[in-house]
């Protein structure tokens, strides 16, 4: 391994520079969607108004609940906020190509007269799920071959396939409320309960399952992980055609269908609970490591290792040093999280000795400037909640105490702060 030169990269930060090909997907997509919301509201506006407000509904609360799950070690927004509107794009486009065709493709089975769903045929049922599961599978593919560092983990996998498979159920829904509204308010209603509602889960589900194999290859390598997104994307169709033939079925099948997902569902979640507890396993692996370097005390790794801790220690930074101190503790505690990422990524021969040198002593330079800049905005010497007992490298103690006095000695008594502070 090489030998640690905190001087020899620039310190490691996402940045909010956009490159030219994510900043033309994103115009390419929402131009799409835009002529989809266009062409759903020619005909006409109060059923477009009715589609849109119920169709964003749920997908705000699910939107929160993905980003809930990704807390550990957040994606940046840039590709959530990519992937989320390429699954508009995609269900734009659909919607497009059926309306130009005089076919309603976005829905199938279609509406009848009186409330419930048509039967369609097995080869359309099986066709639409192929088409749309191949086009929200693309951009997970993409975000694989392009940028394999940001997926390290089942749980960036489902992250993202949920995000593609939310925008996708945006549109979709726009086009379900729509056609429902032209039959009126029973059809509005069935269209709400059996799809408004379970529809952005299930295109998340089906979706979250690629993503998982993309996942597997990303951990694995691509070529020996190929079969795993095979294996995802077979399984997305197959409940994503057994979910559309359920819908006109109705009764007992359909309430079977709804436990296989449900079950699929607890699943995936369970997976993503799994991989949660496998990268807090690493953050206690590998970093004891670069203690002597002093970026990093052992309190510090205990309070990486949970995420009530590491809450805690966030609602601290913003109570002691506002915005900025929030941003600081962040950013430290994702750069300590990817730097045990990038160990595990080495040991996997993922990474090339010299990439992975000049990663990780970004990621030390980024975690040492994280704590100077928190350590500057402080008025006085505090010690940090989950280090009472210890070192923290977000005690400025060398700072607050006097030339020559001890770096570790017991913390002040109380008031001492409220004396120093005036």
């Amino acid at each position: 391994m090489a030998p640690i030169d905190p001087q020899a990269a620039p310190a490691y930060r996402r940045t909010d520079h956009l490159p030219i090909g994510f900043i033309v997907g994103v115009a390419v997509c929402s131009l799409v969607a835009l002529g989809a919301l266009a062409a759903v509201a020619a005909g006409g506006a109060l059923s477009a108004g009715i589609g849109l407000t119920l169709a964003l509904l749920p997908i705000l609360v699910l939107l929160a609940a993905v980003l809930y799950l990704d807390r550990l070690e957040p994606e940046p927004r840039r590709s959530l906020v990519f992937t989320f509107l390429w699954g508009a794009g995609s269900a734009a486009l659909i919607g497009l190509i059926g309306t130009a065709a005089g076919n309603h493709l976005i829905t199938t089975p279609a509406l009848r007269t009186g409330g419930g769903f048509a039967a369609a045929s097995p080869a359309a049922e099986i066709g639409v799920a192929v088409l749309e599961e191949t086009l929200m599978g693309v951009v997970l593919v993409g975000l694989l071959l392009l940028r394999p560092q940001e997926i390290d983990g089942v749980s960036d996998g489902v992250v993202y396939g949920s995000m593609v498979g939310l925008g996708f159920a945006l549109i979709e829904n726009i086009y379900y409320y729509t056609q429902a509204s032209h039959n009126g308010f029973a059809d509005v209603a069935t269209t709400f309960v059996l799809r408004g509602v379970v529809s952005p889960v299930c295109q998340a589900l089906f979706a979250s399952l690629i993503g998982a194999g993309v996942a597997y290859a990303a951990v694995t390598g691509p070529r020996r992980g190929a079969w795993a997104i095979a294996v995802g994307w077979i399984a997305a169709v197959a409940l994503h055609a057994l979910w559309n033939a359920s819908l006109a079925a109705g009764g007992g099948r359909l309430a079977l269908t709804y436990a296989i997902l449900a079950a699929v569902l607890v699943l995936v979640v369970g997976a993503v609970i799994i991989d949660r507890q496998r990268i807090i396993g690493l953050i206690h692996r590998y970093l004891p490591q670069y203690e002597p370097t002093r970026a990093i005390c052992a309190p510090d790794i205990a309070m990486l290792g949970s995420l009530h801790a590491r809450r805690q220690a966030r609602v601290w930074a913003r109570l002691h040093g506002g915005l900025g101190g929030l941003r600081d503790i962040s950013e430290f505690q994702l750069s300590a999280t990817e730097l045990a990422l990038l160990h595990r990524r080495s040991d996997r021969g993922l990474v090339d000795a010299a990439g992975f040198g000049e990663r990780r002593d970004g990621l030390l330079a980024a975690m040492r400037s994280a704590t100077s800049a928190f350590v500057s905005r402080l008025r006085a010497p505090l010690r940090p909640p989950w280090a009472a007992y210890g070192a923290s490298c977000f005690q400025p103690i060398l700072k607050a105490n006097p030339a020559g006095s001890q770096p570790d000695q017991p913390p002040a008594q109380p008031g001492a702060d409220l004396a120093d502070g005036a």
